[in-house]
Formats: C-alpha cells, structure tokens, sequence
C-alpha cells in the first residue's frame, strides 16, 4: 500500500459474527440517530458538514434503520467505510501518489468517526471500526484567498459611498466591518444581538464557534455607526443583522442567515475586484496579515480572534515567504 493511502487498523479482538445489542431501537431510522448526535453539537456550520457527509454514507449504501449496521459483519463495515472514503481521493494526472484533497478526504472520515464513536458510546456498538484511521497530510496553510490594502480599502470605500441610500446598504457596510475589523466568522456575525453591545466598556460580546463567548473592543467609529443602524431599524428587531425583505415568507424580524451573508459579499466583491475568489473567512484571514504586518503579538491576535493557541494564527499567515524572510535582513 502507497504511503498515501488511507489506512484503517482492523481490530482483531472481536469474534467475526459479533453480535451488536441494538435491542430496543429496531424502529429508529439513522437519520434519528444523526439528528439525534448533531444535537451534541454546538455550530450550525459544523452540524451541517457533519449532516452531509454522515448521511450521504448510508444513502448511498441503502441502510435507512440502526438495526441494519448490526446486520453487517464487523470486517466487513470496516472494508465498506474504507472504500467509501478512497472512493473521493484525486490525485495529480501524473503523480497518482500525490492526492489533491486530503482535507476533503480526512473531513470524512472524522464524520463518519464521530458518529460511529456516538454508536458506541450510546447504542452499544462494539467498536468504532475507523476510530485508527490515519489523516492524509494535508498543506499547512489556509487556502483561502486574502486581500491586499489597496482591495480592502476599495471594497469598503465602494460600501461606505452607499451608506445612505437606505437601511440596507447600511446594514451590509457594518456587515463587512464586522467581518473584516472584528475578524468575525459569518456565523457569529449572524448572531449578534443588540443586547451583546456593553455600552460603558464600549464592547461586543460574540458567542463563537464552539460555544464559547467572547468579549471584543468596538473602535469608535464602528459603535457609532451601529448606534446610527439602530435608530434607522424600523421593525426595532433583537438582531443586529436582520433581512430587509424576505420574498418567501415575508418576515423579516430575524437574523441574517450565514448563506445571505455569504451572497452578499460575493455580490460586493464581484462589482468591486471579480478577480478574486473572495470568501467571507477571507476578511478574517485578511485581519490575521494585517495584524502581523502591523507587528501584532499572537495573544493580541488570538484575544480578536478567538484561537484557543496561536498555531491557528500561523496556519492563515500566508503571507509572500520571500518578502518576509528573515535572509532579507541580514545586511548582504
């Protein structure tokens, strides 16, 4: 087997006809099941790709019931898994040892893992059968594209000469401020309420990725517009970031869903600078260069952005590895 390959150590303590006691749950479907892990977990984001690739697993291979896994042969769930996942590898056209989506690969077999460590641990499953899988190498450093100085200032330049034709272009200029200014993920940018602005510190509180809170400084300039967002909010909603219309069911006294902020940057970035393949996590990645070009510490960096350690911070510095090198400095 290439070096490459995904690698499953197949437990061997176990008889080959194991019984799996699931007495009691004949009738639960595994989408039951999956609902019932995803409730364990605290992200929408995160309940979302793990709902994905979960369920796209036992869809395609026909087991709708929790007692359907314990039909199948310990062994031989083991091989089917391992298939499953190999079946998503790309490689290069040349270099068939060299996989171009180890992240994508690895993402499923840690679903898959989780849940099935869910099976063991509520429904009696002996074992997890990928709980050995061996991570492909994956690159380093973030992937995702960041913007220079010049784009950062046109993009909010072209928001801010907006602001006030209405609400909403009101709305999307603090939006993007909070994405890039904050470091904010979509999703806790969705979530901000009225209620999280401490006005005697002048601060944010922002409930972030894992369920933890964190507390932010509002630049004066960012708080007074929010203050002037907040007289303009006509329908005076819990929500900082609300919708201005909603076609489908007409309410609107809401947040923002994480998919309209996501449209609504590429819609900005696509009149702005449409070479780019800009993403809301590029303005959180954007403040991590600037930050360090700024000659920013990591705690200072990581108390904005949340990260538990500052390795996080150098997996998005992606800065040019020529100009920042430290050979440039030494006087030749």
């Amino acid at each position: 087997m290439k070096n490459t390959d995904i690698v499953l150590s197949i437990p061997t303590n176990l008889p080959e006809n194991t019984e799996i006691n699931f007495n009691g749950f004949e009738s639960k479907t595994i989408n039951e099941v999956i609902e019932e892990f995803l409730n364990y977990k605290t992200s929408e984001q995160t309940k979302r790709a793990y709902r994905v690739d979960i369920t796209t697993f036992f869809y395609k291979h026909k087991i709708n019931f929790l007692i359907e896994i314990g039909y199948i042969p310990y062994h031989e769930i083991v091989r089917i898994l391992l298939n499953y996942i190999n079946s998503f590898k790309k490689s290069e056209k040349y270099h068939p040892d060299r996989i171009i989506n180890a992240k994508t690969i690895n993402r499923k077999a840690y679903s898959l893992s989780a849940f099935f460590n869910f099976l063991v641990n509520v429904y009696n499953y002996p074992k997890n059968p990928i709980e050995n899988f061996i991570p492909l190498k994956v690159k380093k450093y973030s992937t995702t594209s960041s913007l220079n100085r010049n784009e950062m200032f046109e993009i909010m330049n072209y928001l801010k000469s907006n602001i006030e034709i209405s609400h909403m272009h009101l709305r999307d200029y603090l939006l993007f401020m909070c994405m890039f200014y904050l470091a904010l993920r979509r999703a806790e940018v969705a979530g901000l309420r009225w209620k999280d602005i401490d006005h005697d510190n002048q601060s944010l509180n922002v409930f972030q990725k894992g369920g933890s809170f964190k507390e932010l400084p509002l630049p004066d300039n960012l708080y007074e517009l929010l203050m002037t967002l907040k007289k303009k909010d006509f329908i005076k909603c819990d929500y900082i970031f609300h919708p201005v219309v909603n076609n489908r069911t007409g309410i609107i006294n809401k947040p923002v869903t994480t998919d309209l902020i996501f449209k609504i940057i590429r819609k900005v970035v696509s009149q702005v600078i449409p070479e780019k393949n800009i993403t809301p996590h590029s303005f959180r990645k954007t403040f991590i260069e600037f930050a360090l070009n700024n000659k920013q510490d990591f705690i200072s960096i990581i108390n904005a952005t949340g990260h538990t350690n500052i390795e996080m911070v150098k997996y998005y510095d992606t800065r040019d590895k020529l100009k920042n090198n430290a050979i440039n400095n030494m006087g030749f």
